[in-house]
């Protein structure tokens, strides 16, 4: 395995992707479908993205999966009310979106007690040449 270490001056990241783990959220809210899916939706125009698509899923007794496709890749939710918890994916290619403006309408629609939240650069690549 080679790894390669450079400087930020020589890389660029291909994408952004935040990674949320929102805690003591209320358990009515992570459990209401059609509120998480506006809000993914809206948090995708906060942030400069365009919807490609959306699925979300009901889990029984309660708990909810969702992700919007976006042209710059995707957001998700994963829901555990029983918990008040939520775990949050937000990944944007390209320069023009804003993926924290979509991170602050959520966070403002879940109102967590408590959040961890860390961003990865992702395709860090050499430019060829």
């Amino acid at each position: 395995m080679l790894i390669e270490k450079f400087t930020e001056e020589e890389v660029k990241a291909l994408g952004r992707h935040i990674i949320v783990e929102a805690f003591d959220c209320d358990d009515s809210t992570l459990n209401n479908t059609q509120l998480l899916r506006l809000m993914l939706l809206d948090a995708v125009k906060e942030a400069n993205m365009t919807v490609c698509g959306d699925i979300f899923h009901e889990f029984s007794p309660h708990g909810v999966t969702g992700v919007v496709v976006v042209k710059e890749s995707h957001i998700s939710i994963h829901t555990w009310p029983e918990y008040g918890y939520a775990s949050i994916d937000i990944f944007t290619c390209g320069n023009y979106s804003n993926p924290w403006k979509a991170y602050q309408y959520i966070i403002d629609t879940l109102k967590p007690k408590r959040i961890q939240v860390i961003e990865l650069k992702r395709g860090m690549l050499k430019p060829r040449g």
